[in-house]
């Protein structure tokens, strides 16, 4: 019974061996650089949203943390956050289970076991030799573990449990979006392809430091693949059950992000009603369909502003300060004693103040995608790899080959993800995009157009001759990017007499550049021993194009972390990573 039992365990394990090891390696990075930091003004609204959730109230009553400034509305006499409770809703059982783990043994103590336990396993998944997979499993926990335990103090569950507790919910939130990733690629193109996808997603796109947030544009990121991943799944079998479910996601989407979900469900409207010319009984049932999902966006819109088509993104901020009462455990960040020292840092790092930002709508997209506007680099320089999106069109008008299915949902919901924000600006001087870079002038990303990283990875990978070059050299490219991060980490800090973010915006726009000379060329030349020399050409510059993005990321963690508040106040899970952060902090300021 016994032996039958692991037996099975291990088969489907085997059999689900590479889905395990993304998730799991997800899981382990992410827990890595998790803690109680607090990069946005933002998160402390939603930080006293979720305390008085958990309370009983959608009005603030209690404060958590002292956010004297935040996006907050006012009805009536009641003050409330302006942001979705979706994510919010799903971190509730997330704080109780962690709630009960801490009153037995401890609830960091129990997160740090689930990273040491990620650990293991991913060592266990990767091992050649089965026999030996559970001993080097069982081994490199044990090691993760002590090498943690010999300085670990239990961070405070009381007062820190809501913030610990929300942002482990968005850690397993982008578990899952890097499996959706992988899942999806691998369905259009191949195990390998996938992959590659799942891992860009999580070392060189943003997805990854919104994991370790408390905002919930990670939640829209995941059902806006979910909803692709069930629409594919509809264009291979046609079954409409996988269509009223993509519906199902969109309209959870609108709740979470109602601009997100509001283009993802026109994506899937216009798809579904024009190119798949469904009958009057189909367009009744999704129309039911849709009004269920909306369900809780209403819902909380009747809550709030007392009328379900009242948008409560659109709602006016309140102009005059509340009072709130202070809650048990009250969070108070004062004013870092080095906060002269932090500013400094980040003048010679290269962060600029005030930029000017031109008023031509044409200009703000090129910023978006290529260029850089105050401290806020474009898609195409935060991953130089997507670059290659630019040649898909090319590559389709050169080979007489006609778009597929996925191909036009995903350029439609790009076109229409840019065009709503376009119009926004011009119809109604809505500045969402522009508002990124006045009102949060220390972030790096546009971070509304986080999907749009996954649509132009598809179309990158949808060149044949580039997707044919990453499957056979995939470990080649992965072993070049391992090198060149710390190679690149010496260049900027020794070599280059720039400013950080400088140097990166430089660097980036060569790396682009160069990467869309060298494929273009790629592309038109034939079979010959310079056609293989270019592949070799090619094959560096994908690798330093991640590299690069990659170490923006470590980048951004550290500079948010060197420049936090309340330094004394920020403990991560790991206590190795804290003590290190603790001592950089010390040497560099």
């Amino acid at each position: 019974m016994i032996k039958t039992l692991t037996s099975k365990i291990n088969n489907l394990i085997a059999s689900n061996q590479t889905l395990l090891l993304v998730f799991f390696s997800s899981m382990f990075i992410l827990i890595t650089f998790a803690g109680t930091r607090l990069f946005f003004s933002d998160e402390g609204v939603i930080l006293n949203q979720f305390y008085n959730l958990m309370n009983g109230s959608l009005a603030l009553k209690f404060a958590k943390i002292n956010v004297t400034n935040g996006v907050f509305i006012a009805v009536g006499n009641s003050l409330y956050g302006k942001f979705s409770y979706s994510l919010l809703i799903l971190s509730l059982p997330v704080y109780y289970v962690l709630k009960s783990i801490d009153s037995v043994y401890g609830a960091h103590l129990f997160l740090l076991q689930l990273w040491a336990l990620s650990g293991g396993f991913i060592a266990y998944l990767i091992a050649k030799n089965r026999k030996d997979a559970a001993i080097s499993g069982i081994l490199t926990y044990f090691v993760l573990i002590a090498v943690n335990l010999y300085s670990f103090k239990p961070i405070y569950f009381p007062k820190w449990g809501e913030v610990l507790s929300i942002e482990f919910t968005n850690i397993i939130i982008t578990s899952f979006i890097i499996l959706l990733v992988y899942l999806l690629f691998k369905s259009l193109f191949n195990n390998k392809i996938a992959i590659f996808a799942s891992f860009f997603v999580l070392l060189a796109t943003p997805v990854s430091f919104y994991a370790l947030t408390l905002k919930h544009h990670n939640l829209a990121i995941f059902l806006t693949l979910l909803a692709f991943l069930l629409f594919h799944r509809y264009s291979e079998k046609k079954d409409n059950r996988f269509m009223y479910a993509a519906y199902l996601s969109a309209g959870l989407c609108v709740w979470t992000r109602v601009l997100d979900g509001a283009v993802l469900l026109v994506s899937l409207l216009v798809m579904d009603l024009i190119i798949f010319r469904r009958s009057a009984k189909y367009i009744v049932t999704i129309s039911l369909i849709i009004l269920i999902s909306l369900i809780p966006f209403f819902s909380f819109n009747q809550l709030i502003l007392g009328d379900p088509f009242k948008v409560i993104e659109v709602t006016p901020l309140a102009s005059t300060p509340m009072a709130m009462t202070n809650a048990n455990e009250f969070i108070s960040l004062d004013e870092s004693p080095a906060g002269a020292q932090q500013l400094a840092l980040m003048d010679r790092l290269g962060y600029t103040w005030n930029p000017d930002i031109s008023p031509n709508w044409l200009r703000v997209l090129a910023d978006v995608l290529y260029l850089k506007t105050g401290n806020t680099f474009g898609i195409l320089l935060i991953s130089p790899f997507l670059v290659l999106a630019v040649i898909f069109v090319i590559e389709r008008a050169r080979n007489k080959v006609s778009f597929n299915t996925m191909d036009k949902i995903f350029g439609l919901y790009f076109v229409l993800l840019l065009g709503a924000y376009s119009l926004l600006y011009i119809l109604f001087n809505i500045n969402y995009l522009i508002s990124i870079i006045t009102d949060t002038p220390v972030v790096l990303e546009y971070r509304y157009l986080l999907a749009g990283y996954i649509v132009l990875l598809y179309f990158a990978l949808r060149i044949d001759k580039i997707r044919d070059l990453i499957e056979i050299k995939l470990k080649k490219i992965a072993g070049y990017c391992v090198i060149s991060v710390p190679l690149m980490l010496v260049a900027f800090k020794e070599v280059s007499p720039a400013p950080f973010l400088d140097s990166y915006y430089y660097a980036s726009l060569i790396t682009s550049a160069v990467l869309l000379i060298s494929a273009l060329a790629y592309l038109l030349s034939a079979d010959n021993k310079r056609f293989n020399a270019l592949e070799t050409w090619i094959i560096s510059i994908i690798a330093l194009s991640l590299a690069e993005a990659s170490l923006l990321l470590l980048f951004y963690y550290w500079v948010a972390t060197m420049t936090y508040i309340s330094p004394s106040q920020n403990y991560t899970i790991l206590p190795a990573l804290e003590n290190l952060l603790k001592w950089m902090y010390q040497v560099v300021l």
